[in-house]
């Protein structure tokens, strides 16, 4: 049985599992606030977007389930102390639907704000200061999404 559960703080670098054997395998996907997605499953191909220089990255694994539909689990994650990591699963029919709902996720909705812009105690200046660099975070996620998620459907559309 694989349980698909990503540690706080992954140490790997932009890695893509090549196309599996085809083995199938008990796998276990979390989504975070219901019920995880069961089922026996082979890894198509895996990502991580982390980086040393990266706040935040997500992390994706994609699988061909017994029946021949797709699974996809999404994980978003954060270097800073006691912040939860976000996990999401879907099922799709084909690899094609999969691809497209991998296209369209927005990566910084998963991007921890941590600007009150309603703080009186904040000055117009440290406002600034903060929201630019929130803007460079944003910028470094979602460029590190745009680049794993093409990579991984790169591999998937060629095989390798």
């Amino acid at each position: 049985m694989v349980t698909v559960a990503v540690a706080p703080a992954p140490s790997l670098p932009l890695l893509l599992a090549a196309p599996g054997t085809g083995d199938m395998d008990d796998v276990t996907l979390r989504i975070s606030g219901g019920k995880p997605l069961q089922m026996r499953a082979a890894l198509l191909a895996a990502g991580s977007g982390w980086s040393p220089r990266l706040a935040a990255w997500h992390e994706v694994a994609v699988y061909r389930r017994d029946g021949g539909d797709v699974a996809v689990a999404v994980t978003a994650l954060q270097k800073a102390p006691g912040d939860a990591a976000s996990h999401r699963a879907e099922l799709f029919p084909t690899l094609d639907d999969a691809a497209q709902w991998l296209e369209e996720i927005d990566p910084l909705a998963d991007l921890p704000v941590d600007l009150d812009p309603s703080d009186p105690r904040l000055s117009g200046a440290e406002l600034a200061l903060r929201a630019a660099a929130l803007r460079l975070r944003a910028d470094a996620v979602g460029r590190a999404w745009r680049a794993l998620i093409g990579d991984l459907l790169y591999r998937l559309h060629t095989g390798t």
